[in-house]
């Protein structure tokens, strides 16, 4: 990852061809192959007019921009607030030389704030790479010397948590009467659909954990397959409680702003039960099965939630009846395996 550092800059200048960035670190696995969509013709899978993933979630803030994006806590953001902040951010993020195949670290809890983040990075070109604030020093050590990063997003309250590096520092909320002083409009970059959108690491429970890295043409085709399953009812309030760690959070933060739906940002599925106001509005939850054992053992499951997605571990067939059980659940996904 330092070497496709390197390499970016160089291509900045014209030193470099862009197919010398794949594939150059060994010890990251660089996801090319778009997958195929099993099921859908071959006319639905012409390519669209957007090929990156902010490009989609652009198009949609012109349709409805003053429809509800985000909620976060007590802030809701319109399309257009999310859109205009994320440009914001995105101009500083070009002022400080970020552009195609540029790794940036975000490293910030779960806030408005984070989603305005990654929506920058796409949008100045750059990559993400997932830092958990809950993680340990030596992992967020390990992982912020092997992808060298330069710039790292943050939040002041997190800066003393953070181990010794050498990136710019941006604290995007002691920042932001800078930031927000920067032009909204759509910031131009010569980022493509093959290009990489984020680098997301492995546990490393069987050794030192691995990059595994992600173009934007590969969540897009699968974004196009979800547009083919879920519907506009399904993704009025989508449970966001996946850490930004792990890949299901791209589909929680990302898709339903691309067809017009809320994301609704939470810490864990578990806060459905202390944040009643914003449950009401969720229909579709992203868990794990313990935790939506836990949930239905404390009749939480919100009356509003019509489809359940079940990840990270097997779904025992006792809990797939009590989830449909609840009489509101229409559609239950086990996406484990």
């Amino acid at each position: 990852l330092r070497e496709w550092n390197a390499q970016a800059k160089a291509l900045e200048g014209g030193a470099v061809e862009p197919a010398t960035l794949a594939g150059t670190h060994a010890g990251i696995s660089r996801e090319t192959a778009v997958p195929e969509l099993v099921g859908v013709d071959a006319s639905a899978r012409q390519p669209n007019v957007a090929y990156t993933i902010h490009q989609l979630i652009e198009q949609q803030a012109l349709r409805t921009p003053d429809a509800t994006a985000l909620i976060a806590g007590g802030e809701r953001l319109t399309y257009s607030e999310l859109d205009q902040r994320s440009n914001q951010l995105a101009t500083h993020l070009r002022m400080l030389g970020v552009g195609p195949e540029f790794l940036i670290g975000v490293f910030m809890e779960r806030t408005a704030e984070i989603v305005v983040a990654m929506l920058a990075v796409f949008k100045a070109g750059g990559a993400y790479v997932p830092l958990d604030p809950n993680y340990p020093q030596d992992r967020i050590g390990f992982m912020l010397e092997d992808t060298g990063l330069k710039v790292l997003l943050t939040q002041k309250r997190l800066v003393e948590r953070l181990p010794n590096h050498q990136a710019v520092t941006v604290c995007v909320d002691q920042d932001w009467e800078k930031i927000g002083s920067l032009s909204g409009e759509p910031v131009h970059s010569s980022v493509s659909e093959r290009n990489l959108a984020y680098v997301i690491y492995t546990s490393g429970s069987t050794g030192r954990p691995k990059g595994v890295a992600l173009e934007h043409r590969n969540t897009v085709a699968f974004f196009r397959w979800c547009a083919d399953v879920f519907t506009s009812e399904e993704l009025a309030g989508v449970l966001a409680s996946t850490s930004v760690s792990f890949d299901l959070s791209v589909f929680e933060l990302f898709f339903p702003l691309t067809r017009g739906g809320k994301v609704i940002l939470m810490e864990n599925a578990l806060q459905l039960i202390e944040q009643p106001a914003e449950a009401a509005e969720v229909t579709l939850i992203n868990s794990v099965p313990s935790a939506m054992a836990e949930l239905l053992r404390l009749n939480a499951i919100p009356s509003s939630v019509v489809t359940v997605n079940l990840a990270g571990e097997p779904l025992p067939l006792v809990l797939a009846h009590q989830v449909y059980g609840t009489g509101t659940v229409q559609k239950l996904y086990n996406l484990y395996g």
